[in-house]
């Protein structure tokens, strides 16, 4: 995998670089609106957040660092640029993390908890917070300071930019449509009286925008004007963040259920329905051959992405909440019980399995050959492969 470059530092930014990895109570980058295809400007590296790469990560992995966050995460992935870790967490911080050392790179509060993972978009970074008044926020990362700060209701959910709209769902349950230059309203949505958005938004083909809700109900819209172009009953609410891949929806439910709907017209493909509706399905990853999802029956199952058949199944001793992550040879889950596996994609066998220090609930981020776990109550962990050479 190609290491990914540290075009931060000159020598004529020296003193300030040394402020900055010493603790600068901001976040800055020379060139932010230049990205490379290594970057993760959006929650799991793009917004269909199927969470499958093409990448060959071997186990077993090992340490190479861990750093102090402050406080626990959302359910989002890391954000990567340049060669920069960013956090967010749920005492409103975003932190700036050196990916080769660790070290910190910078820190900026927004004041406010922040639940749904933030977007890099032309420079500027862009974070919703989960409550307060200040709920949606452009901070320019060359200047490193406010573009502007939108009052509105709290937003936990995590957002999508579909052709060139920004679109968020509140509590509220609100769908709304943003311009990322100004913060500007474009349309909003109301989905009814009494509901709210906790599942992360999803980018369906170039225009168009999919909202699962907490009482059981799925829509999509179109990004540039907010209509509805379809909406479908799910087996239950969601709450954990689905997936799309090609023309399929995966949607998991609190009720013991997993719905895959069709992009084009919301009809449900295939629903696998648990034997017990107490069991909650956690969020989902997705290939051309397999739907992967953990529950909080501490089993991970891997079903045929076209059929929903059984592909196999792996039981563990803890709840698994966090969205798994798929590589070419293994899938990577992280457990309530505060270990992270490794196992085999063709059959669910664990080949690798570490202790952590805390929880795992958020989703992983891939990179420079090496993985970037969260866990509770605050620790961002990097693990690399042994070896690059086998």
């Amino acid at each position: 995998m190609k290491r990914i470059p540290n075009i931060w530092f000159s020598a004529a930014v020296l003193p300030f670089a040394f402020l900055l990895g010493a603790g600068c109570q901001t976040i800055q980058f020379q060139q932010p609106s230049i990205s490379s295809s290594q970057d993760w400007l959006v929650d799991s590296g793009d917004l269909s957040r199927s969470r499958s790469y093409d990448e060959d990560l071997q186990a077993p992995l090992t340490l190479e660092w861990e750093y102090n966050a402050a406080a626990a995460f959302g359910q989002g992935s890391p954000l990567l640029l340049k060669g920069v870790v960013l956090v967010a967490n749920k005492k409103g911080e975003m932190h700036a993390i050196e990916l080769k050392t660790g070290a910190k790179r910078g820190i900026k509060s927004f004041g406010e908890g922040i639940e749904g993972s933030p977007i890099i978009h032309e420079g500027k970074l862009i974070v919703a917070s989960a409550w307060g008044k200040r709920t949606l926020t452009s901070f320019d990362l060359k200047k490193g300071s406010f573009v502007w700060r939108n009052k509105g209701v709290p937003i936990e959910s995590g957002m999508v930019l579909v052709d060139g709209v920004l679109v968020a769902a509140d509590v509220d349950g609100f769908v709304t449509g943003y311009d990322p230059s100004t913060g500007k309203m474009s349309w909003s949505q109301s989905l009814g009286k009494g509901i709210s958005v906790q599942s992360a938004l999803l980018q369906v083909g170039d225009l168009s925008v999919f909202v699962a809700d907490d009482a059981g109900n799925a829509f999509l819209f179109n990004a540039s004007d907010g209509r509805q172009l379809w909406t479908q009953k799910l087996s239950g609410p969601s709450y954990e963040g689905g997936s799309t891949f090609g023309d399929r929806i995966i949607v998991p439910t609190t009720r013991g259920a997993l719905d895959v709907l069709d992009a084009s017209t919301g009809k449900v493909l295939w629903r696998n329905e648990l034997s017990s509706a107490n069991v909650r399905m956690g969020s989902s990853a997705v290939d051309d051959e397999l739907v992967v999802v953990a529950a909080t029956d501490g089993i991970v199952r891997a079903f045929n992405s076209t059929d929903g058949s059984t592909v196999w199944e792996s039981a563990f001793p803890d709840a698994i909440v966090a969205a798994p992550l798929i590589t070419n040879r293994l899938v990577f889950v992280g457990s309530m019980g505060r270990h992270l596996y490794a196992l085999d994609r063709l059959t669910g066998e664990v080949k690798w399995e570490t202790a952590l220090r805390g929880r795992i609930k958020s989703a992983m981020a891939v990179a420079d050959g090496g993985l970037i776990v969260l866990s509770e109550p605050r620790y961002v962990t990097y693990f690399k492969e042994e070896s690059n050479d086998n």
